[in-house]
């Protein structure tokens, strides 16, 4: 076996580990709260041991929230990546694409392993769960502000690309309390469209089709 495939294996491994360890803590704490269960009985349905938990998740509410391995290596971010001109003019077309990037990432985080059931349970059990599964680290938050700025030619501390990232977080949090809200299953795409064709609304004066649905 080539080095590569056997990289590809333990990656697909470690994803599946990963994936599963979320729908257990979910599932527990949907039905329990989260002070209600321990790491080893989230470990056990997993098949793994206590150490191992702890090389994929810092803490139980972490293996709640969940996250991809990585997921700025998605195909979607590389599309995003690979769509700007660099020519330092904002493209069009940007904010739509961030906000395609961001549905498709909140959709795994949100639906790991078919689990939106569970998230849902889970916000209404504990509100305060909401804003953690929205919360972006600081690191997420820099390395797509870098990204925005590679993909448009910007200069690294443009404030463009600051602000495009400031603008998609308000709009991801509007969508996920109308999401929330309902006890909606299924993707947060149709949430987040609407949102985004709402603040076009506002900065242009002009309704849409997406903003009146």
């Amino acid at each position: 076996m080539s080095d590569s495939a056997s990289n590809s294996g333990r990656a697909a491994r470690m994803r599946r580990t990963r994936i599963a360890i979320t729908e257990h803590a979910r599932k527990l704490t949907a039905e329990h709260g989260l002070a209600g269960f321990t790491i080893e009985d989230v470990c056990e349905p997993a098949g793994i041991s206590r150490r191992t938990f702890f090389n994929y998740f810092p803490s139980k509410e972490a293996a709640v929230i969940g996250s991809p391995a990585d997921p700025f290596e998605s195909e979607a971010v590389q599309r995003f990546a690979a769509a700007g001109a660099r020519d330092g003019r904002i493209s069009p077309t940007l904010l739509d694409e961030m906000v395609e990037v961001a549905i498709e990432m909140m959709d795994e985080v949100f639906d790991v392993a078919g689990t939106i059931t569970h998230v849902n349970a889970i916000v209404a059990r504990e509100p305060e769960f909401m804003e953690k599964f929205m919360q972006d680290s600081e690191e997420v938050h820099q390395r797509f502000t870098a990204l925005v700025e590679e993909r448009e030619g910007l200069a690294p501390g443009d404030p463009r690309a600051a602000i495009a990232i400031q603008l998609l977080g308000g709009l991801l949090h509007h969508a996920a309390h109308a999401f929330f809200g309902r006890n909606a299953t299924g993707s947060i795409g149709p949430e987040l469209r609407r949102a985004l064709a709402l603040g076009r609304e506002l900065f242009t004066g002009s309704a849409s089709r997406e903003a009146g649905a």
